[in-house]
């Protein structure tokens, strides 16, 4: 059995209790001190479930008392002490456990495994306590608790408490199986285990877990498959005049696009970044429809004319929205009075800015993402620190300041709700203030010392563990200045202790200019990765395109240099880690996968030519995202030619053996995946398009409905794709995806060789037996057929499966037919054969005169007609 969490044990109790105390808080008459004081008799409670229980298996013992501390409110005041259980055994042994501590509504609770089979007996028993009214709260104890200080609550014992222990187990919660196909959201909350398949995207920080950027949570989509597209703006080929030019697309220094993009509880968001740029998007993940839009008014900002700069010709047109979206968030607040979860987005623009508020501001507004409402702010937000997703999601900014020797944390929880005078902030329950300005100089959660000289920043951070710092260094023919690593601690009690700290001597750069390092700068050796979870650093040379890897524990070399990648990587070279390999990525078009322990090459991809379009040998390789073993990437160039080269597509690439899962044409433009689907604007079409698993429809007949035995039967039907962009259209099978998808939405020509999906068709006999009928594929029309004889007569279930595939979820129908006796074998007729006989000249003569007679009465009638 699972361990049960804490949190959810007695939540509900709890708030009852709460309630009950908090209206007889607000009950209770004017008291003045007690002299002398209180001695108040108390009466003990105790709850021992699931009673029965299997043995080996664990139960919930919850113990309360009749009154909670008087001076008890939110973190602050008394908490009952002094309560145990005393437990006895069927074999007759005894054990006590505690002493317990009662939350603030005199209620405590512990878990307990049970080892006998037989009956125990369990008593709750309070020793008695004093009330001090401690931790007094910063504004004082309210509400009359003062009075009680002093006051003694006597002893008190339970009745006893019997649980019955089998030898079997009782059973579980049976789960919902995770799903493997198509699912939609809300997640029904009793479906605990789906949070395996649930990922947002709330961009920034939010994606970096630990040394891994763009983290994809959950699953990522193993086929071309398209779900919808939805028009971002004009895009494609433009006119007959203007040949094979195609609109704008934002890439020379303005970035169309989805930014951030966020994906949160099925719904993506995008900021407008076409003029006249306000407002923002709230889209359907799994259909594309437009859920709202949020509106932004104001002046335009943003333009050098208003904010004149050096360079005041490189211009920005300019912005209207002071509400751009920058991140998401859900916090998951948790208190001994509430429980859950909160959905919001962030603006945090600066207002103003030469490049039209794309900056980050000392003000930053937050939304409910549900609505797109406006919630509250918080301004005098430090512009300085390095961003991290707090364990329950505040957003918070670690700041190492080796100048002052200071080690800050500031937290967007602590600044909303850091003033203990709000009540509902003493009764642990998360209520920020509507269309409030918060000062978020209040917002540090962390204010301490950290050790003198240390050097440079911070590299790593391991939420509530340590801090890893320090230079790079520099290493060159003429001179040599080592680089420096340290760690400080960020457990609780500890912050700001120097952990360790040591020097190393980085690799010898080959750069002979230590300044520049080469053209705009590119090719200096850096410090591209410092990974904790891995206990390695690495080193990158651009020049050289080179690698190396540091032992994080010591600082001695691990391995390196590797062989140089492909020359064009010099214009932009590429290292991110993931799954202990660090992977290597840039213009020259090379995905290489490398041991982080040891630096063995273990595979290398090419995205591969397409001969004369382009001067690449290989298409340039971007980072989209990691996420359920795979990597996304997709080309794109700096202020890209028209017309765009067409060799931009986006791959999925396995990270353990390096195949490609699948690709399909698209310049893409900051992809982002959430709950397995893939999205992404394509600057060939201006066109936003999601990827991943859609829904099918599977369907089933029989042509004759009723058949005789040893009568033969053609059974039909169809698999179609029930996707929002395409529905009703053939589903066809994964192999073939690319091809489709580019014939239904890029106007490709439709693919004559494509094939459909495997359909398993069976049916449940008049004896209930199965029958297999085996199985059909569908073809490009998403038809199927298959012939076959029913062995039994009576009422047949023909039942026509579709398992899914990588690119559909499953789907299934059925229908009825009858199997009749069969049809008997013609018979013969037998006849006597007649006697033979002559006619005689009277007979004939008799004949003749009747035909003779029968032919005047036809003239005759035929006559009168004509009159």
């Amino acid at each position: 059995m699972k361990t049960l969490k804490n949190k959810t044990k007695i939540s509900v109790i709890a708030f009852v209790l709460m309630l009950t105390f908090v209206v007889s808080i607000f009950a209770l008459p004017t008291v003045t001190a007690h002299d002398p004081a209180w001695q108040t008799p108390t009466w003990a409670f105790l709850s021992v479930a699931p009673n029965p229980i299997g043995a080996g298996q664990q139960i919930i013992i919850v113990m309360w008392l009749n009154d909670y501390p008087r001076t008890a409110i939110g973190k602050y005041g008394d908490r009952w002490d002094g309560m145990y259980i005393d437990i006895t055994k069927p074999d007759g042994s005894k054990q006590t456990l505690g002493p317990f501590i009662s939350d603030p509504v005199g209620t405590a609770t512990t878990n307990y495994v049970p080892d006998q089979v037989g009956t125990y007996t369990f008593v709750f028993r309070f020793e008695g306590d004093t009330l001090t009214g401690e931790p007094a709260p910063p504004g004082g104890i309210i509400m009359g608790g003062e009075d009680f200080i002093g006051d003694v609550y006597l002893p008190s014992t339970s009745d006893p408490a019997t649980l019955t222990v089998q030898q079997d187990p009782i059973p579980e919660y049976q789960e919902t199986p995770v799903p493997e196909g198509y699912w939609t959201r809300p997640i029904y909350g009793a479906n605990r285990e789906w949070y395996k398949v649930a990922g947002n995207w709330l961009a920034g920080a939010a994606q970096n877990v630990g040394s891994t950027p763009r983290f994809g949570y959950g699953t990522g989509p193993e086929s071309a498959h398209i779900m919808w597209a939805r028009q971002y703006w004009d895009g494609g080929i433009m006119d007959t005049r203007t040949g094979d030019i195609s609109y704008y697309d934002g890439m020379s220094y303005e970035t169309y696009g989805l930014t951030p993009p966020i994906i949160l509880n099925g719904r993506l968001y995008y900021d407008v970044l076409t003029p006249p740029r306000y407002g923002w998007y709230c889209i359907d993940l799994r259909t594309g429809e437009e859920l709202y839009f949020h509106n932004t008014t104001g002046p335009i900002v943003g333009t050098t004319n208003n904010y004149p700069v050096s360079g005041a010709d490189f211009d920005f047109s300019g912005v209207l929205a002071e509400d751009m979206l920058t991140f998401g968030q859900v916090y998951d607040y948790e208190s001994p009075n509430q429980h859950g979860g909160f959905p919001y987005l962030w603006s945090t623009q600066q207002v103003g800015s030469v490049y039209g508020g794309t900056g980050e501001g000392t003000t930053w507004k937050m939304f409910d993402a549900f609505t797109g409402n406006y919630i509250c702010s918080v301004n005098n937000v430090p512009r300085v620190g390095t961003m991290v997703y707090g364990k329950d999601g505040s957003i918070l900014k670690y700041n190492v300041d080796t100048v002052n020797n200071r080690l800050t944390v500031w937290n967007t929880s602590q600044a909303i709700w850091y003033r203990t005078a709000y009540v509902s902030n003493q009764f642990w329950m998360w209520r920020p203030y509507l269309n409030q300005t918060f000062d978020g100089n209040y917002g540090f959660s962390l204010n301490v010392s950290i050790p003198a000289g240390l050097q440079g920043r911070a590299l790593a951070i391991v939420e509530g563990q340590y801090i890893i710092g320090g230079t790079p260094g520099r290493n060159t023919a003429a001179a040599l200045t080592k680089g420096n690593m340290w760690a400080i601690s960020l457990q609780p009690g500890q912050e700001g202790k120097l952990l360790w700290q040591y020097d190393f001597v980085p690799p010898q750069t080959q750069v002979p200019d230590p300044g520049t390092g080469g053209v705009f700068g590119y090719g200096l050796m850096a410090l591209s990765v410092v990974s904790p979870e891995d206990d390695v650093f690495v080193f990158t040379e651009g020049m050289t395109r080179r690698r190396w890897g540091f032992d994080l524990a010591t600082g001695n070399m691990l391995w390196g240099p590797t062989d140089p990648t492909p020359s064009w990587d010099y214009y932009g070279l590429s290292t991110s880690v993931y799954d202990g390999k660090v992977f290597s990525y840039g213009y020259g078009g090379v995905l290489i996968a490398y041991d982080i322990q040891t630096g063995e090459k273990l595979w290398s991809w090419s995205s591969g030519s397409i001969g004369l379009e382009t001067f690449y040998e290989n298409a340039p390789l971007n980072l989209g995202c990691f996420a359920g073993g795979k990597i996304y990437l997709y080309s794109s160039e700096h202020s890209p030619s028209k017309p765009l080269r067409r060799d931009a597509n986006m791959w999925c690439v396995d990270t353990n053996t390096g195949e490609l899962v699948w690709k399909i044409q698209c310049w893409a433009n900051n992809p982002a995946i959430g709950d397995g689907y893939l999205v992404a604007l394509d600057s060939f079409d201006n066109r936003i398009y999601c990827y991943g698993k859609g829904p099918s429809a599977t369907t089933v007949s029989v042509k004759d409905d009723s058949v005789a035995k040893g009568e033969a039967i053609m059974i039909t039907g169809s698999v179609t794709d029930q996707s929002a962009g395409a529905k009703g259209t053939p589903a066809i099978a994964d192999a073939n995806m690319e091809d489709w998808m580019e014939y239904l939405y890029q106007q490709r020509p439709m693919p004559t060789d494509a094939q459909g999906v495997t359909v398993k068709l069976y049916a449940i006999d008049p004896n209930g037996n199965y029958q297999d009928i085996g199985e059909a594929t569908s073809d490009i029309w998403g038809n199927y057929g298959k012939s076959w004889m029913p062995p039994v007569e009576g009422e047949y279930l023909i039942i026509a499966d579709f398992a899914g595939s990588a690119s559909y979820g499953d789907s299934s129908d059925s229908t009825y037919m009858t199997v009749g006796p069969a049809v008997s074998a013609a018979q013969p007729i037998e006849t006597e054969e007649p006697a033979a006989f002559a006619l005689g000249t009277t007979e004939l003569a008799i004949i003749a005169v009747v035909i003779i007679a029968v032919v005047g009465i036809v003239a005759f009638w035929a006559l009168r007609k004509r009159k």
